[in-house]
Parts: C-alpha cells; structure tokens; sequence
C-alpha cells in the first residue's frame, strides 16, 4: 500500500483494515495520517516507509504494538510518543518497523492509551 499527499492531505487506516507487509506513505507539501489503531497485522513484521518533504507524516498506533523507528532528519522532526507498556511483548508478537526521512518536514509515531 503506497499513500501519496501532494500538496494536500490523506488519511488512511480508519476501521479495521488489512495492512500489506510493506505500507509507505509519502507527504511533500501537505500531510498524511496512517491509523493502525484497528489494523489487522501480519504476523511478524511490518515495514513502514514514511517520507516527508516541507510535509508531515503522522502514524498512530495502540499502546500494546511494539515500534521501531529509524531514519533520518534534515532540518525536520521525527518522534515518537509512546505510554509505557503494561509488560514487554514477546519476540514473536506481531510489531510495525517504522523507517522515516524528513527534509524540512515532521514525521511522528503516538499511541492512544
């Protein structure tokens, strides 16, 4: 699944939805929303690739879904606000891997508790 803002924005992932194993969003001059709150993961991994060019790319996630985030940023933000886990899932449980690049842009991951 690829999702593109151009000068505008986008949401996706509002209800439940079956994300692939590789999802990329991209923002350049606008924003996009990926929501994972009622995803139904694949097991294992799922990759996200969010990029963000003088735009903004927001991932929202449950408390209890284990993310890693990496990237980088040039003149831009990347964070990520998470609650504190309730316990440490185990290696198997299924988990988003959150790879960003904002260029005088904003990428954010948060959860809802």
């Amino acid at each position: 699944m690829t999702d593109i803002a151009l000068a505008g924005s986008s949401k996706s992932g509002r209800g439940p939805w079956r994300p692939s194993r590789k999802v990329r969003s991209v923002a350049i001059l606008g924003s996009t929303e990926l929501d994972f709150r009622q995803a139904e993961l694949p097991e294992g991994v799922t990759e996200v690739e969010l990029f963000s060019l003088f735009g903004t790319n927001n991932l929202i996630v449950t408390s209890n879904t284990p993310v890693t985030l990496t990237g980088l940023s040039l003149m831009g933000t990347r964070t990520m606000r998470r609650s504190q886990a309730k316990q440490i899932p185990p290696p198997t449980a299924k988990s988003l891997r959150v790879s960003g690049a904002s260029i005088f842009g904003s990428l954010s991951v948060k959860d809802t508790p």
